[in-house]
C-alpha cells in the first residue's frame, strides 16, 4: 500500500500526511504577490518547494473574496478601505498564476492549512488545493487584474473557423487578462 505524502504546512507550523488524491478541475490557480521579479522568476522557473513544502492552488473558487492571501490581508492594516477610491482596485496587488494541470503528471491534494479557514469563509474544502511536487514554467500562464473587465462584465467574444462564439463571465477569475510579455517568454523557453 502506498504511503501518502507528507507535507510542512507553515499554517499549521507542523508536518502533516495528506489525505488520498483529489478529482479537480483543469485550471488551479495559483495566487502570488504582483511584484515583476517574482513574476519573472516563476516564469524561469516554475512555481519551486520551499523545503519539505507544497505547492498550493485554488481550484474553481467562484470569487476573488475566497482567494489566499485575499482574505486574510482585507482584515491587514494596510488593506483598509481609504486605500482604494474604486472596489475591486485592491485585487490589482496579485498576479494570478493559471496551472493547466493537464500538462503534469501530478497529484493534487487538499489543504489541510485551510480546513478551518474554508468553514470560516462557509466554501467547500475542495476550493483549496496543494501538491508536494514543483511545478515546470510550461504549464503556467500568467494573467493579471483588469479592474473594467472585473466592474462591467462583458462577455468575451472570440472568432473561430468563421463563427462568433460570446463566452460569459461565470466567475471572477474570468475576468482577467493574459500577461502576454511574460507568457510569450514562457513560451519561448518551451520551444
Amino acid at each position: 500500500m502506498k504511503e501518502n505524502p507528507a507535507v510542512y504546512v507553515p499554517v499549521l507550523r507542523r508536518t502533516v500526511e495528506l489525505e488520498k488524491p483529489v478529482l479537480h478541475h483543469r485550471y488551479l490557480w495559483h495566487v502570488t504577490y504582483n511584484r515583476h521579479n517574482l513574476n519573472l522568476l516563476i516564469a524561469k522557473q516554475g512555481i519551486v518547494l520551499p523545503f519539505r513544502g507544497a505547492v498550493y492552488a485554488h481550484n474553481n473558487p467562484p470569487s476573488f473574496d475566497i482567494m489566499y492571501p485575499y482574505f486574510v490581508d482585507r482584515h491587514d492594516w494596510f488593506m483598509g478601505p481609504s486605500r482604494y477610491r474604486c472596489d475591486g482596485a485592491q485585487f490589482d496587488r496579485y498576479s494570478f498564476w493559471r496551472i493547466d494541470t493537464q500538462k503534469l503528471g501530478l497529484s493534487w491534494y487538499l489543504d489541510p492549512g485551510m480546513f478551518s479557514d474554508a468553514d470560516y469563509l462557509g466554501v467547500s474544502k475542495h476550493h483549496y488545493l496543494c501538491t508536494p511536487q514543483a511545478i515546470a514554467p510550461q504549464a503556467l500562464r500568467l494573467y493579471n487584474f483588469d479592474l473594467d473587465n472585473y466592474i462591467f462584465r462583458n462577455p468575451k467574444i472570440y472568432f473561430t473557423n468563421g463563427t462568433a462564439h460570446i463566452r460569459p463571465v461565470r466567475d471572477d477569475f474570468d475576468t482577467l487578462v493574459p500577461n502576454e510579455e511574460v507568457n510569450r517568454y514562457i513560451r519561448s523557453k518551451a520551444a
